[in-house]
């Protein structure tokens, strides 16, 4: 049978400090943090229509090559992309979330704070060798979750598929203005970055856990979803993500008062609302897209073995803030150059909001926050954004070319 693995499930490096662990283990053993362990779930027969022959059954005698081979690639490649998305990609209100919110996990689209949809379905063996394999089988996983959903939703659905080229979109459980007002962001947003469309490839509404409840929306660039039914794995198949947590997007009243407080507490940027925290993680996909474009890199949909070294590449650099913290400081260079004020790098930084100078665990700022603040405070702001937003939105602009 075709494997399905919850790879978010895998815990080969801790998820809160990096340290390498080895499977099976409950605990780290350098920050003592509580290990989530991997998880196998067998799809019934029926499941997607593709080619159900396990990997073991149909190499035979290269199977144990082929698992050394898939255990050595995913250590490497889950270890990092566990490290980006705990580094780079959450949005989160500086409000305390009452409990009447309840959690958001995973069960019943009853629930008016959680999604049916399963967002990190893992697929090996699948039968992949084209663009068009990879985006059938992103489709599929997507279409084959949802349960029962509304007509109007759907059409939503089908206008931000065929609009922006994403490949899934999952908003089945939200009401349905709200929906279609989100649309209007990329509307906006896309409309000025024509170039931008085709490389998101799901939108999805996403079941934050209780540790994560002030998370408003998250962008994960890489997540590796499917591995091809060949000796070698490849190619595999790769998802970039763009994510509106359930807790807020399903619940547009709690979504108004965090924003809303967080904006006039400064956190945010001025005039922020219920549909802008999409803007900010569209800055973070436009600064990764910069980043692809800097490594030459025209698509992270389908990776071989020949690209897969770029990959690591594209992914420490936003990993580390590297090429991020290189934007920010030709924009601080520029701005110090045009004003002549004197103000330091950080003071340049925390004048578009408090979550520009977000740091990640270890205390290190994350650079590419700053970017996507600026992004969101253009966005919202036009002409009246800080002077500083609007010198790094330059930035990114020139480097998108």
């Amino acid at each position: 049978m075709l494997k399905l693995v919850r790879i978010g499930s895998v815990a080969m490096f801790c998820n809160k400090c990096g340290n390498k662990v080895n499977p099976g283990e409950k605990f780290c053993g350098a920050c003592g943090n509580k290990l989530i362990q991997e998880v196998n779930i067998e799809p019934n027969n029926d499941w997607y229509g593709v080619k159900k022959n396990h990997l073991y059954n149909e190499f035979g005698k290269k199977k144990i090559v082929i698992i050394a081979f898939c255990i050595v690639s995913i250590v490497l490649i889950v270890g990092t992309f566990i490290y980006v998305n705990n580094k780079n990609n959450y949005y989160f209100t500086d409000e305390p979330v009452s409990d009447d919110t309840g959690s958001a996990t995973k069960g019943s689209s009853s629930s008016t704070n959680q999604t049916v949809i399963v967002y990190d379905n893992y697929y090996e063996g699948v039968s992949i060798s084209t663009r068009d394999d990879a985006m059938a089988l992103i489709e599929k996983d997507s279409v084959s979750q949802k349960n029962k959903c509304p007509k109007d939703i759907v059409k939503i659905e089908k206008e931000f598929i065929n609009k922006y080229k994403i490949d899934a979109v999952n908003l089945c459980e939200m009401d349905v203005d709200f929906a279609r007002e989100l649309e209007t962001v990329f509307e906006k947003i896309y409309k000025e970055y024509p170039g931008a469309r085709g490389y998101i490839t799901n939108l999805t509404l996403w079941n934050t856990d209780f540790n994560n409840r002030g998370v408003i929306a998250a962008f994960m660039p890489v997540f590796h979803f499917a591995t091809s039914n060949t000796t070698t794995g490849y190619p595999w198949v790769i998802k970039t993500h763009v994510f509106l947590s359930s807790r807020y997007f399903l619940q547009k009243d709690v979504l108004k008062n965090v924003t809303k407080a967080s904006s006039e507490s400064g956190h945010f940027p001025p005039n922020s609302d219920i549909y802008s925290p999409l803007a900010h993680e569209l800055g973070h996909y436009l600064s990764f897209l910069a980043m692809m474009k800097h490594y030459e890199i025209d698509s992270i949909l389908l990776i071989d073995g020949d690209s897969f070294s770029i990959l690591q590449k594209l992914v420490t650099s936003f990993s580390d803030g590297s090429y991020s913290l290189d934007m920010l400081k030709t924009a601080y260079e520029n701005y110090k150059k045009d004003t002549k004020k004197t103000l330091s790098f950080d003071e340049f930084r925390g004048s578009i909001s408090g979550y520009a100078l977000a740091k990640d665990n270890n205390g290190e700022y994350i650079y590419d926050e700053t970017i996507a603040e600026a992004f969101h405070d253009t966005y919202l702001n036009g002409d009246r954004a800080k002077d500083a937003s609007k010198y790094i939105v330059k930035v990114l602009k020139e480097r998108l070319g």
